[in-house]
């Protein structure tokens, strides 16, 4: 199976890493499913598709929706790297 990593950073130092399986959604439904879950979902995360010069809807040709599986996810806060304080969390799945 293909796999992804994603990776977020923050200016106070906190990290946060994914080890994902991924794969394209295939079915109509599905993707019009993910196109909801972007357009309604809550700030930071959601936004609408349609500000993206050629996704008019879930159906336009261009847009695609990824699923993600996490196999692993690693947080780390900026104070573990600035001070050595605090925990490292990990889950494995």
């Amino acid at each position: 199976m293909p796999s992804l990593s994603l990776a977020y950073w923050s200016p106070s130092q906190d990290t946060c890493t994914a080890d994902c399986d991924a794969r394209w959604v295939e079915t109509a439904e599905g993707v019009a499913e993910g196109w909801d879950r972007f357009k309604n979902g809550p700030a930071p995360v959601g936004y609408d598709p349609a500000i993206i010069p050629g996704w008019d809807s879930a159906e336009s040709a261009g847009f695609g929706v990824l699923e993600l599986r996490p196999r692993s996810l690693r947080v780390m806060p900026g104070s573990v790297l600035l001070s050595g304080q605090g925990q490292i969390s990990t889950w494995h799945r």
